[in-house]
């Protein structure tokens, strides 16, 4: 068996780890440690065949992962495409139609394993410096990916917090697309603080992307903060949004549901942004950095199909400790109406025992969540009551 994995270019993952004590999961599910031994591993795709691809942006490679007995936990492991420039930013995934395309910073890519070994044997830059948005390393560097109806979907985020600039004077803060070969660029949205990464919701065409909120926002009213941050910490909130062609969504000068920024209160056109702005179909809370997202389309958790799943990484800019969970979003006729607490992974409070970044659902219908200060990535999954 060894041998075997030896020749197909596989090693075995590492295993033994349990999940850490003290992580909440709601009643009636179960979680379980789905990969092993990547360090800091953070945003994920399915392939066809179950396999498990995980990109690593911190040692610029993907890992392909499989499960070959299928007990849940991703044994086999091998290096699907490496050797980037860290600060390229390798990030969003998707596979379609036999390739797996991969974003980095400056470019976009799609690679094919040929011989099953779980190496990319062939690779084909689809767009380069020369035509993708903004191929400069700072601020929101993060890409964002999604191949649909024979487009490319592609975001890079704020170079700043909140920067105050005409809405065409970079191509920062939007979503653009391409025909797959990388020729006929079209700007799709604009007004997107930083999404990264977009989903489809289920039997539509409808881009979805949850959008982190700006930081420091009441910091000019609060001063010195002696008496803490009572509009910071509770002002914006994340968006879920969906992303309809020639949107504009708010960023930087509207937040949320149409509310001012209030670092902006003086911009002379904050009414006219303020008419203009898509609001969000969903707000959660304030500093949770929703990360990663998927739509369910399984039946191994009941009454979820539909729904979707948040990655909420956790953020810096709150006093008290916010996010760092798997939560789901119900929907109902199209719409979300409901947010349920799924994986806690913050403990009393104040504890991080993980920080999930992305979450994406698994051949059998179980969901993965990568944990990229656990160096693990999850499985959660339903048990019954």
């Amino acid at each position: 068996m060894g041998s075997a994995l030896a020749v197909l270019g596989f090693a075995f993952a590492g295993s033994g780890a349990g999940v850490p004590e003290g992580i909440w999961v709601r009643d009636g599910y179960e979680l379980t440690v789905a990969v092993e031994g990547i360090k800091t591993p953070r945003f994920l795709a399915t392939g066809p065949d179950g396999e498990l691809f995980v990109s690593v942006p911190a040692q610029g490679c993907i890992y392909t992962c499989r499960d070959g007995d299928g007990d849940g936990f991703y044994e086999k492991m091998a290096t699907f495409v490496g050797g980037r420039d860290p600060k390229s930013v390798l990030q969003g995934m998707q596979f379609h139609d036999g390739w797996l395309w991969f974003a980095q910073l400056n470019q976009v890519s799609r690679a094919r394993d040929g011989d099953g070994d779980g190496i990319a044997d062939e690779e084909v830059v689809v767009l380069g410096p020369e035509a993708i948005p903004t191929g400069k390393n700072g601020g929101h560097m993060w890409r964002a990916l999604l191949i649909h109806k024979g487009r490319i979907y592609t975001h890079v985020g704020d170079q700043t917090n909140a920067t105050d600039e005409p809405i065409d004077a970079s191509e920062r803060k939007k979503i653009w697309s391409f025909a797959l070969d990388g020729t006929d660029k079209r700007q799709f949205a604009s007004g997107v603080r930083n999404t990264e990464k977009f989903a489809i919701r289920p039997g539509t065409d409808e881009i979805w992307g949850v959008d982190h909120d700006v930081d420091m926002m009441g910091w000019q009213m609060e001063g010195d903060r002696q008496n803490g941050q009572p509009i910071t910490d509770h002002n914006p909130p994340a968006e879920l949004n969906h992303y309809v062609a020639g949107g504009f969504y708010g960023h930087p000068w509207i937040v949320g549901k149409a509310q001012p920024n209030l670092l902006f209160l003086d911009h002379p056109e904050l009414m006219k942004f303020a008419g203009m702005t898509i609001i969000p179909e969903w707000t959660m809370a304030a500093h949770c950095a929703g990360n990663g997202m998927c739509f369910y389309t399984g039946d191994q958790i009941p009454g979820a199909h539909g729904d979707a799943f948040v990655a909420q990484r956790g953020s810096w800019n709150a006093t008290q400790k916010v996010g760092y969970c798997l939560s789901r979003i119900l929907f109902e006729d199209g719409h979300p109406y409901g947010e349920q607490k799924m994986v806690n992974f913050l403990r009393a409070g104040t504890e991080v025992l993980g920080r999930p970044a992305d979450c994406a659902q698994a051949a059998d219908g179980s969901i993965l969540i990568s944990d990229d200060t656990g160096n693990r990535v999850y499985r959660l999954r339903y048990r019954g009551r």
